[in-house]
């Protein structure tokens, strides 16, 4: 990219329309002193982007409008438009000529044009971003810029290496980051001060709402199961009254008939009885004969079967199992062999695999390579120093020659130098005397600028002072100011949470919400009564549930407000009309009695404060109820009362009427109404106080920052006083250096002439040494020569050998290669047999033991008992025959007797049924009345139901035995519940649903937070990392420029905390030719600009820029260090395009084009150009 042209009309001095082409190379601007060169450079940085108006040397943006002559008016704008070749798009443009352009007008309108459409400043100041163009970046180098270099901080210096390691967009990202961190936080804060309000109130909330909750789904599932018991037992009772009624009369006619029936057939039951016994007798000795027979017979025909089965199939088995012996017995031979083979074959194969290893270890060993490589090297060592002997020899030849035809002319030579040296001492003498008249000087203004010193130090400590205590002062006012915002936000909250009626029933909040809209709403009790701190929690305790209700002054404005919440369904409300309350009080005998009692403080109503009209308030609320200081005081004074008072602590535990005790705790930080209105009110006295100190310390801050000021300003004033001390001393110093220069120039010169003439002597004596040197040479050549060809032999004859041994190496290697893969085969083989003749052997045991089991379990012959099978089969049927007879008479008398004793048992306990069921019946009749009685009277008085209305209601389809238990569990939740406040539920779905959006908002500011947070420490991490490596490269470039341009010395760059490259400063150290290395600021004036410029060429060097201006930066050099400046310019030729205001003429001659400029009418500047390849 290059810099093409810039149009300037109306800016500063440049009234008439100026256009300005830049070529590549260098471009000098010359004039007189103000004559509006430096305005050129003011235009380039304003169309640039620019701001401020005091950098351009104005004091507001408008001073950069031509504001007129003698001659010529005022213009009303200003106009700059710049043009850059973008073909290689080093900007970030599709554009490959970008033009910007930008206008001022009187009224302060700004305009900002890129490529003729109209942009933003930012769009401008992003297009140079990074690239080393920007309106602060190293591309602009004033004489000022120069001075800041040497003259700031270390931490300030870091500025030009973070301009050219391009963090300033990173440095931007952060800013934004950081800003947006800052605005995240103060949200979060606010969220969590709403959070922290509402997490008091949401769990003790939550708690009730989940009682509540409870209760009602358990009441109505019991009053729904509770009516349908009550109905089934109407229903099923009713229906039993009628039978049992029926059932009566039957069962009395009946009874009397089962009693005649009974007596009859207890006398025939009798008889029967004694012939049936005698028979059952006789069967039972038949049977047990027979069952002996039976069990004797089965015995003997299962083992004969059995036995023969068996025989059979052990024949088989052992048939099938030797045939198999024989079968591996067969296989066992074979792979016996097989095996004795195989093992054969791999000894051998083994014992060759050993042997062709040993013999490859052998040739492997042989050290014949490094006798080849040793020889090689040994030769190559020879061939260098023939060459190098060689040329030694030519050249003391060549300077024989040359020395033989330069005697003649060495002769006149001494002469001439001999008159030089002499004109040369006595120049030396009178440069010392110059240059000590000069020091004296130096030395006295040294000592001045001494005692300047002492006061800026003086004045930079005060200053710093100030600045420390500036700081520590506005951090306490910082830290002040966010305490007092948190405050702030957190009053906010618990405003918000008052205002919105946060805590109340719904009933209350939606009558307060519209108390505009009714008259005569005087408030809640919360608000009615001032309670004082000390006694916030016993008159809460003291109210409970009643610090809701809401004060009105007549009950008829209580009862269109209880219309109006039953028509919109708006909850309950308790009201307290003013003129239908009664005042309530202590009987004067009670209330003195206590007053005497240790811990008494008061009664209630007296302790809070109320307006006089509202005085019966308190009364009727907290009248009767006493106020004790702790529990145990308490106790001893309802016990001489009587406990007909309720006694409260100031701890919340209370005693009520009759003696009952109430107290403990709830978990988490519930707060009620009375306590969130006290921490209102003391945090409303804390953001006041917070402010009126913060007012105080703002103050504060800004009176030392005033006093500040003036220290800087004085500081300032001390500083110009220095520097022009410094501009003259530097001044002497230039001439001192220069007179140093020159007399060691002068010292030089003398020294190279007598080393010129030394070196005559020198040749002339080595002139005559040079014959007998070239015939050593010459033998030595020769011997070297003849060493070579001796140990080029002796490598052939050992390259035979090495080829004849690598060759039979290759043999070896190949046959370990197939020795090796027949020994894995063979060794697989003898693997494998093996494995086979283990498993024929364990086959072959297991059959011999099949067969020994199958040879123990047959059963021998002669163990078998021989009985006669057909005797007892003959003995079975006989008594089989007898059995039958008398079978059958017992049947025939056992049936008569069954059926006589079935029919009498049947009729007594008929007759005893009949008894018991007429008794049963009779109370069954008086039970189910009662039952029914009861039922119909709790239906009515309970539920206020009939039996007919309760029928859509009743469950039909389920069980009685469920029934009745769920009714139990139900009974004893609901009497385990207590006390419920039903209104909870919908109070803790409307602060809950608020809660968990906070919650919910809370989480993702906290979420936008870690990624800030993240985004940042990512950015300082690469900013880090581009700072360092472009600060190793600018210093390692500073270091070889400064060679260059000082004729030597050295200098370095030194970061002064490494570990934090963020903050680290940079040390610039230097030391110029003949001195001692020392930092930057002790260096004499023109040794830190040229250092300072050394600096600003190796950043070009290590970022190289398309165009840089330099206004008048070698305005201080002498005429040397200029040349060297000038010529340097050069050395960017090609990279960087340079624009040099300047008066310097070394400066001049390197310029590729000079512009004029001139003031020919008072106040407006002219341009004029010639190239300097024309004038030549």
């Amino acid at each position: 990219m290059k810099l093409r042209t810039i149009e300037i009309s109306g800016f500063k001095s440049f009234a008439d329309n100026t256009k300005i082409e830049f070529k590549d190379g260098i471009t000098g601007i010359v004039g007189p002193n103000g004559s509006g060169k430096s305005n050129i450079i003011e235009a380039i940085r304003w169309v640039m982007g620019e701001t401020s108006a005091k950098s351009l040397r104005g004091g507001k943006m408008p001073d950069v409008i031509f504001s007129g002559t003698e001659k010529r008016k005022p213009l009303s704008r200003a106009s700059v438009t710049i043009i850059f070749d973008n073909s290689d798009h080093f900007l970030d443009s599709k554009f490959d000529e970008v033009m910007i352009s930008r206008r001022l007008f009187r009224n302060g309108e700004s305009q900002y044009e890129l490529n003729r459409q109209e942009c933003r400043l930012k769009d401008i100041l992003n297009l140079f971003i990074d690239t080393g163009l920007g309106r602060e970046s190293f591309s602009v180098i004033s004489q000022g810029r120069v001075e800041s270099i040497f003259n700031s901080k270390p931490e300030d210096r870091r500025a030009i290496i973070e301009e050219a390691a391009g963090v300033l967009e990173y440095k931007q990202d952060k800013k934004r980051a950081e800003n947006e961190l800052e605005k995240t936080s103060g949200y979060l804060e606010r969220v969590n001060d709403l959070i922290i309000e509402l997490e008091k109130q949401v769990q003790p909330l939550e708690e009730q709402a989940t009682v509540a909750k409870d209760y009602v789904q358990q009441k109505r599932r019991f009053d729904i199961l509770d009516q349908t018991k009550l109905v089934r037992t109407i229903n099923s009772n009713s229906e039993a009254q009628k039978q049992l009624a029926v059932q009566r009369q039957e069962q009395k006619e009946q009874l009397a008939q089962l009693r005649i029936k009974s007596e009859a057939l207890a006398d025939q039951r009798e008889k029967i009885k004694k012939v049936i016994s005698e028979q059952n007798h006789q069967k039972d000795q038949l049977q047990i004969k027979l069952v002996k027979l039976n069990r004797l017979e089965q015995q003997l025909e299962g083992e004969h079967d059995l036995r023969v089965e068996r025989q059979k199939y052990v024949d088989q088995e052992k048939e099938r199992l030797v045939s198999e012996q024989q079968v591996l017995k067969k296989q066992l031979v074979e792979k016996k062999a097989s095996l004795e083979a195989a093992q054969g074959q791999l000894a051998a194969v083994q014992q060759k695999l050993t042997n062709t290893k040993q013999s490859l270890k052998v040739l492997e060993s042989d050290h014949l390579e490094q006798q080849k490589e040793a020889l090689k090297r040994e030769i190559e060592d020879l061939r260098a120093e023939y060459v190098d002997q060689l040329q030694a020899l030519t050249s003391l030849k060549n300077q024989y020659n040359f020395n033989q035809q330069d005697r003649e002319r060495d002769q006149q030579q001494r002469q001439k130098i001999q008159l030089t040296m002499d004109t040369l001492n006595e120049q030396i003498k009178q440069r010392k005397t110059e240059c000590e008249n000069l020091e004296h000087q130096l030395l006295t203004l040294k000592d001045a600028n001494n005692v300047q010193q002492e006061r800026i130090t003086k004045l930079t400590k005060q200053r710093d002072r100030l600045q420390a205590q500036y700081e520590k002062e506005r951090q306490q006012w910082l830290d002040g100011s966010n305490v007092a915002h948190r405050a702030e936000s957190k009053l906010e909250a618990l405003l918000n949470l008052k205002n919105e009626y946060t805590g109340f029933y719904q009933g209350v909040r939606a009558v307060l919400q519209q108390k505009a809209q009714f008259r005569g709403i005087v408030g809640p009790v919360s608000e009615v009564m001032n309670v004082p701190a000390e006694y916030t929690v016993a008159i809460e305790t003291a109210l409970g549930n009643q610090v809701q209700n809401v004060v009105v002054d007549t009950d008829q404005t209580a009862k269109s407000i209880i219309e109006y919440l039953k028509k919109n369904r708006l909850g309950r409300v308790t009201f307290l009309p003013k003129n239908a309350l009664s005042q309530r009080s202590i009987r004067e005998d009670t209330l003195q009695k206590v007053k005497k009692m240790p811990g008494f403080v008061g009664v209630a109503a007296d302790l809070v404060k109320v307006k006089d009209d509202n005085q019966v308030i308190s009364q009727y609320l907290l009248g009767t109820t006493l106020i004790v200081d702790t529990l145990q005081n308490a106790l001893i004074i309802s016990k001489q009362i009587s406990r007909h008072n309720r006694i409260i602590t100031l701890a919340g535990d209370v005693i009520g009427i009759g003696g009952t005790m109430t107290g403990g705790a709830t978990k988490g930080n519930r707060t009620g109404v009375l306590q969130q209105d006290q921490e209102l009110k003391k945090l409303q006295v804390q953001v006041t106080a917070m402010k009126t100190k913060l007012a105080s310390k703002e103050t504060e801050v800004q009176k030392i920052l005033e006093q500040g000021q003036a220290i800087q300003s004085e500081l300032k004033q001390a500083l110009e006083e220095q520097h022009q001390a410094e501009q003259k001393s530097s001044e002497l110093s230039n001439q001192v250096s220069l007179e140093n220069d020159r007399l060691t120039e002068l010292q030089r010169r003398l020294k190279a002439t007598r080393f010129e003439l030394s070196q005559i002597d020198d040749n002339e004596n080595q002139q005559n040494d040079l014959p007998a040197q070239i015939a050593n040479l010459q033998q030595e050549v020769q011997q070297i020569k003849e060493n070579t060809t001796a140990k080029q032999d002796e490598l052939a004859l050992l390259d035979d050998d090495v080829d004849e041994r690598q060759n039979r190496i290759s043999e070896l290697r190949i046959e370990l290669a197939r020795l090796k893969e027949q020994t894995s085969q063979h060794q697989h083989e003898v693997n494998t047999l093996q494995t086979t003749i283990n498993d024929v052997l364990e086959r072959n045991d297991e059959i011999k033991i099949k067969i020994q089991q199958l040879d123990e379990e047959l059963i021998p012959e002669n163990d078998l008992k021989h009985l006669d099978i057909d005797d007892i089969r003959n003995q079975l049927a006989e008594q089989n025959q007898l059995s039958a007879q008398l079978q059958n008479n017992f049947e025939q008398n056992q049936v008569q007797q069954d059926r006589i004793i079935a029919d009498y048992e049947i009729t007594q306990r008929q007759l005893h049924q009949a008894e018991s069921q007429l008794k049963e019946i009779e109370g069954s009749l008086t039970l189910v009345q009662s039952r029914i009685e009861m039922a119909i009277d709790k239906l009515t008085q309970e539920y206020e139901q009939t039996f007919e209305s309760v029928q859509n209601v009743i469950i039909q389809n389920i069980e009685d035995e469920s029934l009745e238990r769920e009714l139990k569990l139900l009974r004893r939740g609901l009497n385990e519940l207590g006390t419920v406040n039903l209104g909870a539920i919908e109070e803790y779905d409307r602060v809950s649903t608020r809660y968990n959006f906070l919650r919910d908002q809370k989480n993702d500011l906290a979420d936008s937070k870690a990624q800030l947070e993240q985004s940042i420490a990512e950015i300082d991490q690469e900013a880090g990392q581009r700072f360092k490596q472009t600060f190793d490269q600018v210093a390692e470039e500073f270091s070889s420029v400064f060679v260059k341009m000082f004729g030597g010395g050295k200098a370095e760059l030194e970061l002064t905390d490494p570990d934090n490259l963020l903050t680290t400063g940079i040390e610039i150290k230097a030391q110029p030719p003949g001195k001692k290395l020392q930092r930057l600021s002790l260096l004499s004036g023109g040794e830190k600009s040229l250092t300072a410029i050394t600096l600003l060429f190796a950043i070009l060097q290590v970022k190289p820029v398309p165009f840089c201006i330099l206004d008048e930066v070698e305005a201080a050099f002498d005429d040397a260090n200029v040349e060297r400046f000038a010529k340097y310019l050069k050395n960017f030729q090609g990279t960087t395009q340079f624009i040099v205001i300047t008066h310097r003429k070394g400066t001049m001659m390197e310029a590729d084009v000079l512009y004029g400029v001139t003031m020919q009418e008072s106040g407006v500047s002219k341009m004029v150009s010639v190239s300097m390849d024309e004038a030549e």
